[in-house]
């Protein structure tokens, strides 16, 4: 998830939600979100509830080295042993297909077929390393839009998506279901991890508020990359401050340890002791989307070691 500068920012923008528990909780509990892959305002503190514990995170790698161990990786896959796979060599183009789903209330987050278009650009350009950073050897082609006009759905993407995910999910494990709504809280969207798929696979896809798109009203989240960090989620990148300064972080060597996620668009921050500045211009830290520009060569190594083992 990444957060935003204030939460009084989106209720300024959008007409507030119907009542009940606010998104990023369950139970009216904010220390138990259901979603620890989801991208959070700037400055909304409570990190415990968006990333996997270095437990968990250390039982999810344990079971990907499984797999991968249990694949004939042949010429097309190398792992060299290493913790972040950054030896794997990639053979091939990953082109995934998209099915976008617009739910709306009206006209409110109704958005055009253009502005659809615009974001599978962002994708394109961002995993594509036309901003800066790495080519991740990742594509994205878009094969249609649906459009649900339904208040509830909309206003409340978490409460429902249990019912509009189902009706609406298309493919299989290596399609990209991509859900634009009215996000309220601190959330800018969500994603499911690729592990996750094999036990509720209609669940599966990324969710982003319809206003963080390409020219969409929140100021420092307008130019889509909140849709290039869930994606990334999708695609089984972790924070970039996953484990903090201590374990094994986000499990890719090119990305440097970080205690915290970045506010804004610092001009430099060292959080932790370890060789290396913080990763603020990487697309799956919390900074601002003018900041944002690039995944590294290790990210896209992970990105296509756990497509092999998950989505392939």
């Amino acid at each position: 998830m990444k957060l935003l500068a204030a939460a009084a920012l989106l209720a300024a923008l959008v007409p507030a939600a119907p009542s009940g528990p606010s998104l990023g909780a369950r139970n009216g509990r904010l220390d138990d979100c259901a979603h620890p892959e989801a991208r959070l305002r700037t400055g909304a503190h409570g990190r415990e509830r968006n990333d996997l514990t270095p437990a968990q995170a250390a039982s999810v790698e344990q079971r990907l080295n499984r797999i991968l161990a249990g694949l004939d990786l042949g010429t097309t896959y190398r792992a060299d042993g290493s913790k972040n796979g950054a030896g794997l060599r990639r053979a091939t183009q990953i082109s995934i297909p998209v099915y976008f789903h617009v739910i709306h209330d009206g006209a409110r987050g109704n958005v055009s077929t253009g502005e659809v278009l615009r974001q599978i650009s962002t994708l394109n350009a961002s995993y594509g390393g036309r901003n800066g950073g790495a080519n991740t050897g990742v594509s994205f082609r878009l094969k249609a839009v649906s459009r649900s006009n339904n208040a509830a759905w909309f206003s409340d993407p978490e409460r429902y998506e249990g019912t509009f995910k189902p009706r609406l999910h298309v493919g299989g494990k290596g399609t990209l279901n991509l859900y634009s709504a009215y996000i309220g809280g601190d959330l800018l969207g969500w994603s499911t991890f690729p592990w996750k798929y094999r036990s509720d696979p209609k669940m599966d896809g990324v969710t982003i508020h319809y206003a963080s798109m390409p020219g969409g009203s929140i100021d420092h989240f307008n130019k889509g990359f909140s849709a290039t960090h869930e994606v990334g989620h999708w695609l089984g990148l972790y924070h970039t401050f996953q484990d903090g300064c201590s374990a094994q972080g986000d499990r890719v060597s090119d990305t440097p340890a970080e205690r915290d996620p970045t506010n804004g668009c610092p001009s430099g921050k060292d959080t932790c002791t370890s060789p290396g500045y913080d990763p603020v211009h990487n697309y799956m830290d919390y900074s601002y989307d003018t900041c944002m520009t690039s995944f590294t060569a290790g990210q896209g190594a992970r990105i296509h070691t756990v497509w092999r083992a998950y989505r392939a």
